[in-house]
């Protein structure tokens, strides 16, 4: 039996040198420095978002967006002139009059199939962002269901300085153990950037299909591309490799939300979600986040989880859906952690105690190490533009990350494991891996799967 917060034992130890140790050890401290800087160095972050916004000048196929600065907290990120509401309330012709003063247009193409009859997206005009949340906040309270459409943005929002660093990666990945007769794969879906296209030389993520629409294009920011890794590139790899670390049987299919850059908008990843849901995923794996202007929860991914919870219902078969707590040291809910139905994984250290820039709070389900995680990354090089140290990655490259956004693939890939070992319902499986775990306040049950640094 496992001892308490170890779930499966020493399984995932990984066998390094003195050497290796004390360079790893070097890297990550930086790493864990500058998550905390970016939480509280503000002239930092303006530069960052400055130079995001730049990046995305004339590119009417990526979403533009504002930074709203949140009293007593860190900025919110706006998708501009867009506001979404549910149909039954776009319908009203009041609302439709009231719209129309504001030079706001229906677009009834969400360019989402399974959300385009429940929600409603209008755009246009002039109104600024805190505008059009003061208009929401109206409509809320004498209609019904209203609100701004946030950016969805990666558990931390570009790599600048907390980026990954190179290190030595595992042997080459072994061929699938299905046993006799083998058991039935569990489907985990993990959203996010999407997957390199290139495939590696050690096998390592060789059976994640490639498709048009779940490739990291890796450099096409800024001008179709300069030369350098973008700001978010290689981030769904990285979550990818954690998936098929923690559950190597486990089938991976990857659904693109964010660009390279790192950014997608509530409506883009509550597609994702119903989409991965109706293709047979058992799992989500979402490392991923926004704090929301009033803390109310995105409209797209609300109804993105009610069109789930039917499908369940259609089925008879649960799906587990877990999702990164965010890096802003913060009690605020960071969604979709925070909905009730989704599984919220906050932060560790490597040695289980709570790491000072991870979210937390009573809506934090459970914790697993975020520190120093190793995983597959990709070939290329960092830019200049917020790191005056860029790392160069080698083909098949490995690194290591901190930020709970590989924490969140870390549970998800430990149900995928206990529904292949005999829990068939991934709901029952959570319930499992969590017993395993030890109570931490605010940080849910907290336990090791794979070692950090």
């Amino acid at each position: 039996m496992a001892a308490p917060g170890h779930p499966f034992g020493d399984d995932y130890r990984q066998r390094r040198s003195d050497h290796q140790v004390a360079d790893d050890r070097a890297k990550v401290c930086e790493q864990v420095a500058n998550l905390i800087r970016r939480r509280t160095d503000e002239a930092f972050r303006r530069r960052f978002f400055a130079s995001l916004q730049r990046r995305r000048d004339d590119r009417r196929d990526l979403h533009q967006f504002e930074v709203v600065r949140v009293p007593g907290s860190t900025e919110t990120l706006v998708v501009r002139n867009e506001l979404l509401m549910r149909t039954e309330l776009a319908d009203d012709r009041r609302i439709q009059d009231l719209l129309r003063g504001y030079r706001l247009r229906r677009d009834d193409d969400l360019d989402c199939e399974e959300l385009e009859d429940r929600v409603v997206r209008y755009r246009g005009g002039d109104t600024n962002a805190r505008g059009l949340h003061d208009v929401a906040s109206l409509l809320r309270r004498r209609h019904g269901a209203a609100t701004v459409n946030h950016v969805v943005p990666l558990g931390p929002i570009g790599k600048g300085m907390a980026g990954p660093k190179p290190a030595d990666g595992l042997p080459p990945f072994p061929p699938p153990e299905r046993g006799d007769p083998p058991s039935p794969r569990t489907v985990v879906a993990v959203i996010d950037t999407g997957i390199d296209r290139t495939l590696r030389g050690d096998d390592w993520l060789a059976n994640v299909r490639r498709r048009d629409d779940n490739i990291d294009p890796l450099d096409v920011l800024p001008d179709h591309g300069d030369g350098y890794l973008d700001l978010g590139a290689g981030h769904g790899t990285f979550a990818a490799g954690i998936v098929q670390q923690v559950a190597p049987d486990a089938e991976i299919r990857m659904y693109r939300a964010l660009d390279s850059d790192g950014v997608g908008s509530d409506v883009a990843v509550a597609c994702a979600m119903v989409r991965a849901v109706k293709h047979g995923a058992q799992v989500l794996s979402l490392s991923l986040g926004t704090q929301t202007l009033d803390d109310r929860p995105p409209l797209g991914m609300e109804v993105a989880l009610q069109v789930i919870r039917r499908l369940e219902r259609e089925r008879g078969q649960d799906v587990v859906i877990v999702a990164a707590a965010g890096n802003s040291a913060s009690t605020r809910p960071c969604w979709p952690a925070a909905f009730r139905r989704v599984v919220s994984v906050a932060g560790l250290t490597a040695g289980l105690t709570p790491s000072g820039w991870s979210n937390y709070g009573f809506w934090v389900d459970c914790s697993t190490v975020g520190e120093g995680v190793l995983s597959t990354y990709v070939e290329g090089q960092e830019a200049l533009e917020l790191d005056l140290d860029p790392d160069v990655f080698p083909p098949d490259a490995w690194a290591r990350w901190s930020g709970t956004s590989f924490a969140a693939p870390q549970v998800a890939g430990g149900v995928a494991r206990l529904c292949m070992e005999g829990w068939p319902n991934p709901r029952d499986a959570l319930r499992e891996l969590l017993r395993r775990g030890r109570p931490v306040p605010d940080f849910g049950r907290a336990f090791e799967i794979l070692p950090g640094v």
